[in-house]
């Protein structure tokens, strides 16, 4: 039988037709030789999930995400992944959705659950999405990116008061102060050096006040050792009989007893003392203005007075 060129052309295209239909699904990670169950599974997000993104059960490829659609409305969004007939896996078993990388995508895993009833085709898995690596660092990284935010801010806002207050006159006041700290500094040193010198030279006189000082207080020890030796107790006694004998002649002498009880208490030989005293007074006032009346001179004596009578 001999084929027509109008027949060899179709069986081209059809060829054609058929490998590319196999490659674009291979391409798509999807075997169109294999058979596929189709699962769907209701998010609320499915950013980063892309069509022919791998779907692997404990790491291995079994699938790809056929399709991205809404579900009731806008609300939700539904996952719709083709998966090879030889993997099965129980009913309450979950999708993952977790990861994320530099480029934004992610990955999708199927959890195996505990129950003995296995997925059939078309049923419809829950979501468990896991924050990925990337989302645990953008977790950690956004406190500190906001405390790194607020450092800087304050650090702006310092800067700028630094600059208000650091003005030109500012500056000359703080350079004054500074050369003034400089030449404090230098004449601490230079008395710092002096009186060093002067207790190099004063040695020999610091070393002996010292040791008069030591002496002094050997001395006060001693001393104290000597006032602790000392019978107190009896000197205190004594004084205290010699203050009592003092008290006992006090009142004698106020209740007029002996002598100068007398001479304090009676008023009559007060008086007469005093008369005495004024008399003798008067008569001494005389004696020093007539001489002559008392005290008799006479160059012959007794003879002068015969030839008188």
């Amino acid at each position: 039988m001999i084929l027509k060129r109008e027949h060899k052309a179709g069986i081209v295209v059809i060829i054609a037709l058929i490998l590319f239909i196999w490659g674009f699904n291979y391409l798509k990670g999807k075997d169109v030789f294999k058979k596929y169950n189709t699962y769907y599974s209701i998010t609320n997000n499915v950013e980063g999930v892309v069509k022919s993104t791998p779907v692997t059960l404990k790491g291995i490829q079994i699938g790809t995400v056929e399709d991205l659609r809404f579900y009731n409305g806008i609300e939700k969004t539904m996952l719709v992944l083709n998966v090879d007939r030889h993997f099965t896996f129980s009913k309450d078993s979950k999708v993952k959705v977790y990861g994320g990388n530099i480029m934004g995508g992610k990955s999708v895993a199927i959890v195996p659950g505990t129950s003995p009833e296995m997925a059939k085709d078309g049923d419809t898995l829950q979501v468990l999405k896991m924050p990925g690596m990337f989302d645990f660092v953008n977790d950690k990284i956004t406190p500190l990116q906001n405390k790194l935010l607020r450092i800087m801010t304050s650090t702006d806002t310092l800067l700028v008061g630094l600059n208000n207050v650091l003005n030109p006159d500012t500056q000359k006041h703080i350079n004054k102060s500074i050369a003034d700290l400089e030449t404090t500094i230098a004449h601490f040193k230079t008395t710092s050096q002096l009186l060093d010198q002067l207790l190099k030279e004063d040695k020999k006189h610091i070393d002996s006040s010292l040791a008069n000082f030591n002496k002094i207080t050997t001395d006060f020890a001693q001393l104290s050792d000597s006032l602790k030796q000392i019978k107190i107790s009896q000197t205190v006694d004594e004084l205290n009989k010699a203050v009592a004998r003092l008290n006992t002649s006090l009142e004698k002498i106020n209740q007029g007893n002996g002598t100068v009880g007398q001479l304090m208490n009676d008023k009559k030989l007060y008086e007469n003392l005093e008369r005495s005293t004024k008399e003798l007074e008067l008569l001494l006032k005389d004696l020093r203005e007539n001489p002559k009346r008392y005290v008799h001179f006479s160059i012959w004596g007794k003879k002068d007075k015969k030839n008188k009578n």
